[in-house]
């Protein structure tokens, strides 16, 4: 029977190896100094983290975690992953992941959930559309390595 409830600290070997995975997934390498099973701990002090599961084993997880404001100075949910194991998908294990983060976002008053997802991720483009989800044209940035580490320090000589 198919489980959808906050992370508890007993599921992060198994969420480890979904975090691995879903790395995997996105062709990131992870940093061997890194203990992920420490991090997914320390991590979930931060951020909200879900996990479903069946009677065996950890199927998918999502994170996600309130931010303000939006328009009208209103606070909202903001979705930073969805990831459901490659044994698991097409079981409706991402829809419940989506319908825990709704009752979450409700519960905390919040009237808005937010995420993205690539273009190319067609998989996931019908999930949404399928949730009644609209799109948006907002485009994504990122920032890392050399770019961050320059605009970090920008300013930094007088202080």
């Amino acid at each position: 029977m198919l489980r959808v409830r906050r992370f508890e600290e007993r599921d992060a070997p198994a969420l480890a190896g979904l975090m691995v995975e879903v790395a995997g997934f996105y062709g990131a390498t992870i940093s061997p100094a890194l203990v992920v099973a420490e991090d997914v701990i320390q991590q979930a002090q931060r951020v909200d983290i879900v996990v479903a599961n069946d009677d065996d084993r950890l199927l998918g997880f999502a994170t996600f975690t309130s931010l303000y404001p939006v328009a009208g100075l209103l606070a909202f949910t903001y979705v930073q992953q969805v990831y459901v194991g490659q044994a698991a998908r097409r079981l409706g294990v991402a829809q419940e992941l989506m319908a825990k983060i709704a009752r979450a976002a409700k519960a905390a008053g919040n009237t808005r959930v937010e995420w993205s997802t690539s273009s190319e991720n067609i998989a996931a483009r019908t999930l949404y559309d399928g949730l009644n989800a609209n799109g948006s044209d907002k485009v994504y940035y990122v920032l890392e390595g050399p770019a961050l580490d320059q605009l970090a320090a920008r300013g930094q000589q007088g202080t």
